[in-house]
């Protein structure tokens, strides 16, 4: 069955998007010479990207949309979904709804220790959801069958002990959205659309749902435009805070772009909170995304927050390697000019 789709459009109000390939005053900061190489090598050596927004000490710096699109457009976030889950997470943290991430998973799904569920699911800890450490065998590939927890915790094989190994398994981020819609009393984007959409001025979006009636999914599904995209990773770069106002507690932000294991496939980078994070210590760089093309890619030091969109790959890792591609020779080396 088809994901069904929760459609949530309003009035959009927009942070100084620009048609084409522009820069601003506030990408005074970075290399031209390299933007103006980018902006025109960006419809003939990078044709499957779709948009391309730099945020430079939070103001928009260079925004580009391939013919067709423009800044009202929006993209499929895809993996990046579960970054935004996490956001949700510390929200609900910062609201007293969630008390720790060592709670245990059962104090929000009761299924997970029901009769017939491998014992080992008892110890499994929020934590370990937020990680992808939970354990769950990555070989079982059938995501949305197994999008419901009660299925998920009965059915699911265990190859690992909770917290002992990071795997990379979408629908382990899944079951973080379950224990928002558990915490909120509420629906995902009900609880985003007042904590942290209305916040940042997020008015228009779309969000996959796992089945009629159902709550969105947690690791995919999420539409946004690639600037309110962005907004998400400015919001780490403030430390959760946004227009005076504390989101997520510091700590929080702290722990999700924190190495927390040595993550791995399938982008070789350590693992936080559902963000990546480099895997050296000579940089303070976290990034949303996987192996499907899109990026919202964050920098501490450089004080920037980079989004790259493009199209869903044929080919699982070519495109990502376009975008990363298109990440490292461009974007970076504009900014440490």
């Amino acid at each position: 069955m088809k994901h069904l789709l929760r459609l949530l459009i309003a009035g959009f109000t927009l942070l100084g998007g620009m048609a084409d390939a522009q820069v601003s005053q506030a990408g005074q900061g970075l290399d031209s010479a390299v933007l103006a190489d980018l902006k025109q090598k960006l419809p003939t050596e990078f044709p499957s990207v779709r948009s391309v927004v730099l945020l430079l000490h939070g103001q928009p710096a260079f925004e580009f949309y391939r013919d067709g699109l423009d800044a009202l457009t929006l993209h499929d976030a895809r993996f990046a979904t579960a970054s935004v889950v996490s956001t949700l997470v510390g929200i609900a943290l910062n609201e007293g709804l969630i008390k720790s991430t060592d709670q245990p998973l059962s104090d929000f799904l009761k299924e997970a220790v029901d009769e017939g569920v491998d014992t080992r699911v008892r110890t499994m800890k929020l934590e370990h959801i937020l990680t992808l450490t939970a354990g769950f065998d990555p070989s079982v590939k059938q995501v949305g069958k197994w999008a419901f927890p009660t299925a998920f915790a009965r059915r699911r094989p265990l190859v690992n002990e909770p917290g002992a190994a990071f795997s990379f398994n979408p629908g382990t981020a899944h079951l973080a959205a379950r224990v928002l819609v558990s915490a909120t009393k509420g629906s995902v984007s009900g609880f985003a659309k007042k904590h942290l959409f209305g916040p940042l001025q997020i008015e228009r979006y779309l969000w996959k749902i796992d089945g009629p009636g159902g709550n969105e999914l947690g690791y995919a599904g999420l539409q946004l435009s690639a600037l309110d995209m962005a907004k998400i990773g400015q919001l780490y770069l403030q430390d959760g805070v946004w227009n005076g106002k504390p989101m997520m507690s510091s700590k929080y932000v702290d722990s999700a772009t924190r190495k927390q294991n040595k993550g791995g496939a399938p982008l070789g980078w350590s693992y936080g909170y559902l963000w990546w994070v480099a895997p050296t210590d000579a940089t303070s760089a976290f990034m949303a995304g996987a192996d499907d093309g899109q990026r919202i890619y964050v920098d501490r030091t450089l004080n920037l927050v980079a989004v790259v969109t493009s199209d869903s790959p044929r080919v699982r890792g070519q495109k990502p390697a376009e975008v990363d591609l298109l990440l490292n020779n461009f974007v970076l080396r504009s900014a440490r000019r």
